[in-house]
């Protein structure tokens, strides 16, 4: 059997982490290790973690944000798998056993599952009905569809922990989106499992990151962009759509550049949109115009 090392990363959590780690000290089979990492919480989180000494490893550090703290988390394991799990949210009792048998396979690398979805207490949705792949595919080669939609979210995967690692876990440049971004560099590499069963509660509370939408568009933009960058190749072969997708990424990123006033570098970004996808006038107008005022210096 595979050994689990579970990381819940928190900041200023102290209202929900402590359910989060009852959830997942309750597993059965247990996870080999369960690491804390406060990522410069400012409230009550170390107190109220006190009672949990000798189940999990509580690490404290400066306020770095939620992919470093997994990171952190990433590199105090030394279990066969990893799952990632928020501080908000709740692993079902049932996760890792209905996980871990979906990397039974000898070339398993990394799986997800379906979970609910908690808009407010007591209410839950099936989380695939609210975020589903456009192209209908949860398993198997996924890169295609992700450059298209996020549709996993970090409480729903268990993964090599090797592997993780060995991409160099999280990007701690995205901060927002950050697993689609990890996913991407999975999707691209290895095949995926999927189980319809849930595994997870996902509480969609009001949260900093993701209620601030420009911020949001601007990370999801970049996440693509990076991904188009890392994988040129395989983004060029996804298809229209996904090409369209990632065109759009530079678009949106060249028009948050343009809102500043950093032509220059706004129209590189349109021009990289046109290479990927050509047939958009839009975007032929908007690097038109960065190139006159890269030209006069407006």
């Amino acid at each position: 059997m595979l050994s689990v090392g579970i990381v819940i990363p928190t900041y200023n959590s102290v209202a929900t982490v402590t359910a989060a780690i009852e959830s997942a000290l309750a597993q059965d089979p247990a996870p080999a290790q369960v690491v804390v990492v406060d990522d410069g919480s400012t409230d009550d989180t170390a107190d109220a973690l006190r009672r949990f000494a000798g189940r999990v490893e509580y690490v404290k550090q400066a306020n770095r944000g939620p992919a470093a703290a997994r990171n952190v988390g990433l590199a105090r394991l030394a279990t066969d798998t990893v799952v990632f799990l928020d501080a908000d949210d709740l692993l079902l009792s049932d996760a890792l056993a209905c996980r871990g048998q979906l990397l039974t396979r000898a070339d398993a690398v990394w799986a997800h599952t379906d979970g609910w979805l908690e808009a407010e207490p007591g209410v839950r949705r099936p989380f695939s009905t609210l975020y589903r792949p456009v192209d209908g595919r949860v398993e198997g080669w996924i890169f295609t569809g992700l450059l298209r939609r996020n549709f996993i979210t970090t409480d729903a995967v268990i993964a090599r922990r090797d592997v993780v690692s060995g991409l160099g876990g999280f990007d701690e440049t995205i901060r927002g989106t950050e697993d689609w971004e990890l996913w991407l560099r999975l999707a691209v590499r290895h095949p995926v499992a999927y189980s319809s069963k849930p595994t997870f509660v996902y509480r969609a509370r009001p949260r900093t990151l993701s209620a601030d939408r420009a911020r949001m568009d601007r990370m999801r933009h970049l996440t693509l962009v990076t991904a188009h960058r890392l994988f040129p190749a395989d983004v060029r072969d996804a298809g229209v759509p996904a090409r369209r997708s990632v065109a759009d990424a530079y678009n949106g990123l060249g028009r948050a550049l343009a809102g500043e006033g950093q032509w220059r570098e706004a129209t590189a970004y349109f021009a990289a949109s046109l290479r990927l996808w050509p047939l958009q006038g839009g975007a032929w107008l908007r690097w038109l115009r960065g190139r006159a005022a890269a030209v006069s210096g407006t």
